[in-house]
């Protein structure tokens, strides 16, 4: 290790360093996040870890990654060759609703040990151990973490788990549908989008954004990416509600609007899956998504693959955003004595970078790094119809981004979906401030559990 407290990039200098910062887009993701806060490393005595304690259990739970399931195949085949080596055993219990199982853990102080979940760890923060030990031995290993991943796992000082990476929305879009309205590339800005998305739904070949609280990652991502373009924000830096705001009613109308003419009827209640299925279908000509469109439709659907590519989100009179959800590990603190160095070894082993170059390059730019170090590893895409993922890795920023650090009140409303059901609200009644006032309603009621 090169220092005990080693210093968090930021996202600027991270930026610099890797050669993603343009000056037109770079600035947007650097100047809205707060100072990382640096993770503590082992003392450099201890950088080489002890061997996890034989005999030990690890319990793993957490949703599979359904849409991509080489990465369950990654993690599972490292896990298994790591539990003969150590002699411990390791378990996997995967389901898409794993957060009740999570809380009867939590509740009945036993079952898991390690858990994977994607909305922010603060909602656990009782129940989780620090595992600031081995954030820092790969913060020194890679570089330097980006400031999202403090932002997110950092509570008290303390780093609730490790995040396992960012995922990146960005547009995908029927090429040649839009070159046979004059378009090469997606439109540079939402009122352009939709000009032409007017067009396209003439031609029953609508738009189909994820305007929805029934997708935990879609449902999130998608009306961020807007609420932001226009200005809108979750929060001022000190904490206080943002919402209420004439940039946030212009992004609801604006929504209103694009809504109604040019896209599907159904995206207010769209799942996560539904954006994927009309878009292989040829049912819609445009979606937020990551890459497991396109990847699928490499396969099954060559004609859609072909016919495909991304852009970057459009710009609005805010400017341009993207919107980056970290998925994590973390420990729960029942996990005592051998089964706790046991579990600690496993993520120390599976984190390092050449171990974890792996899980990246399986994903083939469906969940990036937060660390530069892997600028130099051989985990980007080649598919010159995927490398836009580089270029969204500028854009990203967390829920509630203007803050410090997440809250439990920024983390429940990720959780909850609560700015997707506003956009689903505002689109599906065509009021946009009821929607916003009935909404403003349920942050106050998770106020009170936060």
């Amino acid at each position: 290790m090169t220092n005990p407290t080693p210093h968090l990039l930021s996202r600027r200098r991270f930026l610099q360093n890797t050669g993603y910062l343009t000056a037109s887009i770079g600035l947007l993701a650097v100047t809205a996040c707060a100072p990382a806060v640096a993770p503590t490393s082992a003392p450099a005595g201890e950088a080489q870890s002890a061997p996890a304690a034989e005999g030990a259990t690890v319990r793993f739970l957490g949703g599979p990654w359904s849409f991509l399931p080489a990465l369950d195949v990654v993690i599972e085949e490292f896990a298994n060759t790591w539990a003969a080596e150590n002699n411990v055993t390791v378990t996997f219990e995967r389901d898409a609703q794993a957060l009740p199982k999570i809380q009867t853990a939590i509740e009945t102080g036993g079952g898991a040990n390690i858990i994977q979940y994607s909305s922010p760890p603060a909602i656990f923060a009782n129940a989780l151990v620090d595992v600031s030990d081995i954030v820092g031995e790969l913060n020194d290993a890679g570089g330097g973490y980006l400031p999202n991943a403090s932002y997110q796992m950092v509570s008290d000082g303390k780093w609730l788990g490790v995040p396992i990476g960012q995922h990146n929305w960005f547009i995908n879009y029927r090429q040649d549908w839009l070159q046979e309205e004059g378009y090469e590339t997606f439109p540079d800005t939402w009122e352009e989008a939709l000009v032409v998305g007017t067009a396209l739904k003439a031609k029953g070949r609508p738009y189909g954004l994820t305007l929805s609280d029934q997708a935990s990652g879609d449902g999130n991502a998608v009306p961020r990416i807007m609420l932001w373009a226009f200005g809108g924000k979750e929060f001022n830096e000190d904490g206080s509600l943002a919402l209420d705001s004439e940039e946030t009613m212009a992004a609801l109308e604006f929504a209103i609007q694009l809504h109604n003419d040019a896209c599907d009827p159904g995206q207010t209640g769209y799942d996560d899956g539904a954006n994927n299925a009309a878009f292989l279908a040829s049912k819609i000509s445009m979606t937020a998504n990551v890459n497991t469109i396109y990847l699928p439709a490499l396969e099954n659907n060559p004609e859609v693959a072909e016919g495909m590519n991304h852009a970057l989100p459009p710009q609005g009179p805010g400017g341009r955003f993207g919107y980056g959800q970290l998925p994590w590990w973390g420990i729960l603190n029942h996990t005592q004595g051998a089964d706790l160095d046991a579990a600690r070894d496993l993520m120390r082993q599976f984190f390092a970078i050449p171990n974890f170059s792996k899980f990246y390059q399986a994903g083939q730019g469906y969940i990036l790094p937060l660390l530069p170090n892997y600028e130099n590893e051989p985990i980007w895409p080649e598919d010159p119809k995927l490398a836009i993922a580089k270029e969204m890795f500028q854009l990203a920023l967390p829920a509630g981004h203007a803050l410090p650090n997440q809250t439990k009140l920024a983390a429940l409303i990720q959780d909850k979906i609560v700015i997707g059901k506003l956009f689903s609200q505002a689109c599906s009644t065509g009021d946009a401030r009821a929607a916003l006032d009935g909404v403003l309603k349920d942050i106050a009621d998770l106020e009170l559990l936060a």
